[in-house]
C-alpha cells in the first residue's frame, strides 16, 4: 500500500517515525508547517493527496480526522483506508474502508509498529464471520449491486442460511466461508438455489438465470500488456505477469489475455505464457499502440517504433479499459495491466 502519515503534534511525528522505520509499505509522513498553524493546512492537505494514496493514518483525535475526510468520502469500494491513532499511540482505530479498502488490516499493522490496540468496529469481524466484501476483494470479484450485498450481510449476521454458488477456487478462504457458507458449484444453481435464503453466485462472463435477490459477484476481468527484452524465457513472463497480479490483490482466474507489440510476433516465451495462463496472445502494431500511448518514452520509440508497449497493449486488448496498473519493471519484462468495464 501507498500510504501517507498525517501527524498534527510534535508528538504525533514521534510515533510517525516509529511507524516509517517498522513498515514495508511506502509510506510518507505529512507535518504541520513551520508558519501558518493557525490555517486550516489539515483541511486543504487532505483535500490535495485524498486520491492519491491507498490509506492515510491519522495522528489526531478522531474528531480531527472525520472533519478533515468526510468532504471526500463517496462509497466504500473507492475510499482509500483511513486509521487513526491517538496521539499516545495508545489505540489505533480503523475509521473508513475496513474491509475493501483495507483499513481493519492496516489498523492491526499499524498497532504493530507502535504498540497500540487495534480498535475493529465492522460487525462481521465483530461476530467472527467472514465477511463478504472482504471475501471479494481478496478473490478479485466485483458487484454492481452493493445494496444487495449489505441486505446479504445483514441476513448473515442474523443467522440465515446462504450459499455460494460458483465455479473458482476458494483458496485459503475455503474453510473460513464453509463455516458460514454452504458452497456449491455453479452448476448446481438450478437444482439447490431454492433451498437457501440467501443465494450468490460468481459468475465471469454469462449471468444464467437467476431468481430475483441473487447477489452476482463478476470475477474482474484483467489484460496483462507485456514488452521484454529480446530472447526472453517463459519464466521470465509468466513471474513478472504473477508479480503484477498479485501486487494488485488479483488471481489467475482474473488474467483474461495478455497483449504486446507486433514485431514481438517470434518471442516464444510470450505464447508460452498465454498457454501456461489458458489465456491468448494478442499483437498489434506500433500505429494502434501510439493511438492510445498516455505515456510516451522516446527511447521505447527509438527501439521497437511505437512511443509505448505494455501500457497500450494492455488498454486495446482490454477494449479501453482502465489502467489499474502502469509500466512496472520486472527484471527484463515490463508489465502494465488493464481492467476491462
Amino acid at each position: 500500500m501507498k500510504i501517507a502519515v498525517l501527524a498534527v503534534t510534535e508528538n504525533g511525528l514521534i510515533i510517525a517515525d516509529r511507524m516509517k522505520t517498522r513498515f514495508d509499505d511506502e509510506l510518507e509522513i505529512f507535518a504541520p508547517p513551520e508558519t501558518g498553524r493557525d490555517n486550516p493546512w489539515l483541511l486543504d492537505l487532505v483535500s490535495e493527496i485524498f486520491l492519491d494514496y491507498d490509506g492515510l493514518v491519522f495522528i489526531s483525535a478522531v474528531g480531527i480526522a472525520v472533519r478533515a475526510v468526510a468532504p471526500h468520502l463517496r462509497d466504500k469500494t473507492v475510499d482509500p483506508a483511513i486509521v487513526v491513532v491517538d496521539e499516545a499511540g495508545a489505540f489505533s482505530v480503523s475509521l473508513v474502508s475496513g474491509h475493501i479498502g483495507g483499513a481493519n488490516d492496516l489498523a492491526i499493522k499499524v498497532s504493530d509498529a507502535v504498540g497500540a490496540i487495534p480498535v475493529i468496529t465492522t460487525a462481521t469481524d465483530i461476530h467472527g464471520k467472514p465477511a463478504l466484501d472482504l471475501f471479494m476483494k481478496e478473490l478479485g470479484l466485483k458487484t454492481d449491486d452493493m445494496p444487495r450485498l449489505t441486505r446479504v450481510s445483514s441476513g448473515i449476521l442474523r443467522g440465515e442460511s446462504a450459499c455460494i454458488f460458483a465455479d473458482i477456487g476458494l483458496g485459503r478462504w475455503g474453510d473460513r466461508v464453509r463455516a458460514v457458507y454452504s458452497v456449491r458449484p455453479l452448476d448446481q444453481l438450478k437444482r439447490y438455489g431454492s433451498a437457501y435464503e440467501h443465494v450468490v453466485i460468481v459468475v465471469d462472463e454469462e449471468v444464467p438465470q437467476v431468481r430475483p435477490g441473487t447477489l452476482i459477484l463478476k470475477i474482474r476481468r484483467v489484460y496483462a500488456g507485456i514488452g521484454s527484452r529480446k530472447g526472453v524465457t517463459l519464466d521470465e513472463v509468466r513471474d513478472a505477469i504473477r508479480s503484477a497480479l498479485g501486487s494488485q490483490g488479483l488471481h489467475l482466474h482474473n488474467l483474461k489475455g495478455i497483449a504486446s507489440i507486433d514485431i514481438k510476433n517470434e518471442e516464444k516465451a510470450f505464447y508460452e505464457a498465454a498457454e501456461h495462463f489458458g489465456v491468448e496472445v494478442q499483437l498489434y502494431p506500433a500505429d494502434k499502440l501510439d493511438a492510445v500511448a498516455v505515456n510516451k518514452s522516446d527511447f521505447v520509440k527509438e527501439k521497437v517504433g511505437a512511443d509505448g508497449v505494455c501500457e497500450p497493449a494492455a488498454i486495446l486488448v482490454s477494449e479501453g479499459g482502465t489502467l489499474i496498473l502502469p509500466k512496472t519493471v520486472h527484471g527484463k519484462v515490463t508489465v502494465a495491466l488493464a481492467e476491462q468495464g
